[in-house]
């Protein structure tokens, strides 16, 4: 991912992956309700999807936000440097919650409590990749009057979903800290949390910040990029 990260189809490449990892997680959702008897890792492998797929929206915006700065500032060394970095916070995060969500599982039933430490670090390590996304789109912002007009629009449209993704992450924050389990069954004390709870909480909370929301930054970045793409090819 690091060595890859910001040649110019990045960003589409990113997107596709994060797609893949959303239908197959609902896939898994689909088999494991149809079947009379369904293996339990069904649920295990889709609701750490859940978790772990955030960070291919993460790192599609950055290679969006490269790709906008294509012949600027995604050339300069010091820019090229920052991406990467963050890349690599992103990839940690994902690995931390691949590995909290299978400890305590029937893989690992008797490190429950080491899976949530793990899942709840993973959280605050999105956080943390968040506001370094923030402050790479302000310098990538800052420098948007050396950008031709097509390119211009498309830094725009992925600036635009930062706050959409801001809510998205806070929501894997406050789901990680609902429970102390993966399936949602030991909820947190506090009386607020356990409704962001993806598999027992509000299923409103789940479809609105968990779904819509990246439903919207995938669409917009998607469309922000055909745009650049064919004005590229003309």
């Amino acid at each position: 991912v690091v060595r890859y990260a910001f040649r110019r189809d990045a960003g589409w490449l990113f997107l596709l992956f994060f797609a893949l990892v959303r239908l197959a997680g609902a896939a898994l959702i689909v088999a494991g309700e149809l079947l009379d008897n369904p293996a339990v890792d069904f649920f295990i492998a889709a609701y750490i999807l859940f978790y772990a797929g955030l960070a291919f929206l993460m790192l599609s915006s950055m290679g969006f936000l490269g790709l906008a700065g294509q012949n600027t500032y995604s050339e300069y060394t010091h820019t090229t440097m920052h991406f990467r970095i963050v890349a690599v916070v992103i990839v940690i995060a994902m690995g931390l919650s691949v590995a909290g969500g299978l400890l305590g599982t029937h893989v690992a039933p008797n490190e429950g409590r080491i899976g949530d430490i793990l899942r709840k670090t993973s959280a605050g390590v999105y956080g943390f990749s968040y506001l370094l996304l923030v402050f790479t789109h302000l310098r990538c912002w800052s420098e948007r009057w050396e950008l031709r007009h097509h390119r211009r629009k498309l830094l725009m449209g992925v600036f635009a979903m930062l706050p959409f993704l801001g809510v998205r992450i806070a929501y894997q924050i406050l789901a990680a800290f609902s429970s102390r389990d993966l399936f949602g069954l030991q909820l947190s004390s506090n009386p607020i949390l356990p409704q962001f709870q993806p598999v027992t909480g509000k299923w409103i909370y789940y479809l609105i910040l968990g779904v819509v929301f990246e439903v919207i930054v995938a669409v917009v970045y998607l469309l922000s990029s055909t745009v650049l793409s064919r004005r590229h090819r003309h």
